[in-house]
């Protein structure tokens, strides 16, 4: 084994230095301005089981996946060494250990990227091909955005990426490859598969399925690649094969650490979700759901045509084996989200590439492969480009949700321990009314009392002062009784400000009031 094969011509160097320069600059946006999760599972699946694990408390108050043992430990896990050493010195913030591991996650998520590059360009023959690769690589919209998240997708995505470029650029004597074939696409060809690139690619593989068990399809299609199309020897197939299932059995053995007892979470997911039809009791979808969805994502028709035509002009490369089989397995399923697909996202990017026309690149003005084209083409390029780059600056500056930013307010005012009253709504139930409950943003100490009416909080303000009253809405409070909280108390918060208010009349008022927007006020009287 040796690393020529990380070698880069100078020209394309400078694009990925040049592209991913600028997309640092939305990564750290995302990291730190677009506070906490996007989607619950980011949070309650990954950041709480690392909590409960760190700072013991109730069990009841945890999501139900912890109680019907479908998720793993290997992500927990890690967040846990990240904050455990953040707390050993003295580092005690939550949106402090929040915006390390989205830091740190968009870090490696970069390198990710950047490495995937590296290994997909050695079949591209044009410079402006591989500035290209850069181009999309380094400012996709989603990305930055994505890549800041602690999902189980984040992670598994980023794991991908590195396995398969660990498979090429640690093949063995790449000086001895035999000229690419661009017409077969990117990673074909013969290459001999070094023993330190098997190992470190079916450790990534492990690692990915346990972090997301879906992820086991895209496993079976590139092991079946291996073998029937690469014609890998079987005893590099057995290695990788039992590299792969032992770091799989590293992560049974983690999941029988977290939950206390010999767990195998992978059938348990698959019999909650599937077999009892847990997972469809969250909504079903027909078959061509991911069709449509994509059609109004952001850039989504442009992948969409990409995966098409790629799957079509490179039927044995491993990325359609990838992503054909992983597609079809999630069209079946009967519960559907579009962020299910994000993983193999970036196998669809770097097929784009490769569908557009060589001759395009090399008529195109600057090597601008959609410039000096017919006109539908010109404009159809000048449209997606404002969609992504709008997508870009609003994903990555988007506002933390209301019931994250709430808890950063308390962290400010009261970041050791946060005394409140309210007529009974808590801002750490995210429900309001049944867990789980948002422990990880919460002080080290919080002592919530409950009211049962307004004239309460009258007798409780004869003796006592400050007190903090937590009310679960951005507006007012507006029956007679609450007199008393206009009278005698200031709003110190509201999920949405005075702008907001004037902004919202009418039935669109009463709409937000009766909408999924979980916000909320705090009063100081």
């Amino acid at each position: 084994m040796n690393f020529q094969s990380l070698r880069i011509d100078d020209e394309f160097r400078r694009d990925l230095i040049r592209y991913f320069a600028i997309s640092s600059v939305f990564y750290v946006l995302a990291a730190l301005v677009s506070v906490g999760f996007f989607h619950p599972d980011q949070h309650f699946q990954t950041l709480e089981f690392a909590h409960i694990k760190l700072h013991p408390q109730n069990e009841d108050r945890m999501v139900w996946e912890y109680h019907s043992r479908i998720r793993p430990w290997t992500q927990p896990y890690a967040y846990m060494a990240i904050i455990g050493v953040l707390e050993a010195i003295g580092i005690t913030n939550p949106f402090v250990h929040d915006a390390v591991i989205r830091l740190g996650t968009g870090i490696i998520g970069m390198a990710a990227l950047v490495l995937f590059c590296i290994t997909v360009a050695r079949w591209l023959p044009l410079a402006a091909q591989k500035r290209w690769l850069a181009i999309v690589f380094g400012l996709f919209w989603l990305f930055p955005f994505h890549n800041t998240r602690t999902s189980s997708e984040t992670v598994s995505s980023i794991l991908l990426l590195f396995a398969l470029s660990a498979l090429v650029l640690l093949r063995k004597n790449p000086e001895e490859d035999p000229p690419p074939q661009p017409e077969m696409g990117p990673i074909s060809g013969s290459m001999q598969f070094s023993a330190p690139g098997l190992v470190l690619s079916a450790v990534c593989l492990g690692l990915m399925f346990n972090v997301r068990y879906q992820m086991g399809f895209v496993i079976v299609a590139i092991a079946a690649w291996m073998l029937l199309i690469q014609k890998t020897p079987i005893r590099q197939l057995v290695l990788f094969s039992v590299v792969v299932l032992a770091t799989v059995a590293f992560g049974v053995l983690l999941d029988t650490i977290g939950y206390g007892e010999f767990e195998l979470v992978p059938w348990n997911y698959l019999r909650v979700n599937l077999i009892e039809g847990k997972a469809a009791s969250f909504g079903t979808d027909p078959w061509y759901f991911y069709i449509f969805s994509m059609l109004i994502q952001p850039v989504g028709p442009v992948l969409l045509v990409a995966a098409f035509l790629f799957w079509r002009k490179y039927p044995k490369n491993v990325i359609t084996w990838i992503t054909v089989l992983f597609v079809l397995v999630h069209m079946a399923l009967s519960h559907k989200e579009i962020r299910f697909l994000i993983p193999v996202f970036p196998l669809i990017l770097a097929g784009l590439i490769f569908v557009i026309p060589e001759k395009w690149f090399v008529e195109g003005k600057g090597g601008n492969p959609f410039l000096g084209n017919k006109r539908w083409v010109r404009w159809a390029f000048y449209f997606f480009v404002a969609i992504n780059f709008l997508a870009l600056v609003l994903t990555s500056i988007r506002p933390p949700r209301p019931e994250v930013s709430v808890h950063r307010f308390i962290q400010h005012i009261a970041p050791d321990h946060f005394e409140f009253y309210s007529l009974g709504a808590t801002p750490y139930l995210f429900y309001q009314t049944q867990p789980p409950r948002l422990e990880f943003y919460a002080p080290h100490k919080v002592t919530h009392h409950t009211l049962d009416n307004y004239s309460e909080l009258t007798e409780v303000l004869k003796t006592k002062s400050p007190v903090y009253f937590y009310h679960p809405d951005n507006f007012e409070p507006v029956s007679p009784e609450s007199e008393v909280l206009r009278k005698n108390c200031k709003l110190i918060y509201q999920s949405y400000g005075p702008a907001w208010e004037k902004l919202t009349f009418g039935k669109l008022k009463e709409l937000l009031k009766t909408s999924r927007l979980k916000t909320s006020s705090i009063y100081r009287c």
